[in-house]
């Protein structure tokens, strides 16, 4: 009887398993993340892209955020900008209450010449009036930063930027908004019901590539 006991278990536990594996199996699949293609035509990608700065590291949110993600990679300068560049978006979107705060905070690190963070592209007389507008204007202020951070970005990053491992990624990602959207990019979560018109299930997109 004990045999018999202990040989029910082992059934049991095995289908148990096979039961964990399968769903294992299943679930690493579902989460295989799509890859994205090898930019074919390099060089005809190369061309058609809109080689300005604007263009590539601020209106598009994917450009966007690879060029951030190059500038924190890059020679301290570049990442005080990237920082700048961040806390500057919490302070537009900033509410009333908070964003008197955000303004002296940004003013602190990156306006103050002893400051670890301190733009070092802003000359004297930026600084100065970056101060002198602070309690004034404050937007005046953000403004001009911006500006000057615009025009920092523009030179030399710029130009790394376009010959980096992120600019390459850049094109992978307009190679792959160029490929036909297909089921491949979706797997089946649940299936909702079934009627004389068919089924009706919902379907979940694949694990982000970014």
């Amino acid at each position: 009887m004990d045999d018999l006991v202990g040989l029910d278990r082992l059934v049991d536990n095995t289908a148990y398993l096979r039961g964990l594996e399968s769903d294992h199996n299943k679930l690493r699949l579902q989460r295989v993340p799509l890859t994205l293609p090898k930019p074919k035509r390099f060089s005809a990608l190369w061309a058609a892209a809109e080689k300005t700065y604007e263009s590539l590291c601020e209106q598009q949110p994917i450009g966007r955020k690879l060029f951030q993600q190059f500038l924190l990679t890059s020679d301290p300068q570049c990442v005080a900008a990237a920082k700048f560049l961040d806390e500057l978006s919490d302070w537009s979107f900033a509410e009333d209450g908070t964003k008197e705060k955000a303004k002296q905070r940004i003013l602190s690190k990156f306006c103050q010449p002893q400051s670890q963070t301190f733009l070092s592209y802003l000359t004297a007389e930026d600084v100065k009036l970056c101060l002198s507008h602070s309690d004034k204007n404050g937007e005046a202020a953000m403004e001009l930063m911006r500006e000057a951070t615009r025009k920092f970005l523009k030179e030399r990053p710029f130009l790394e930027y376009m010959k980096s491992p992120f600019f390459y990624r850049f094109l992978q990602w307009k190679e792959c908004e160029r490929q036909q959207i297909t089921d491949r990019y979706f797997y089946e979560f649940r299936t909702l019901g079934r009627g004389g018109f068919g089924e009706v299930g919902t379907k979940l997109m694949r694990i982000n590539m970014f």
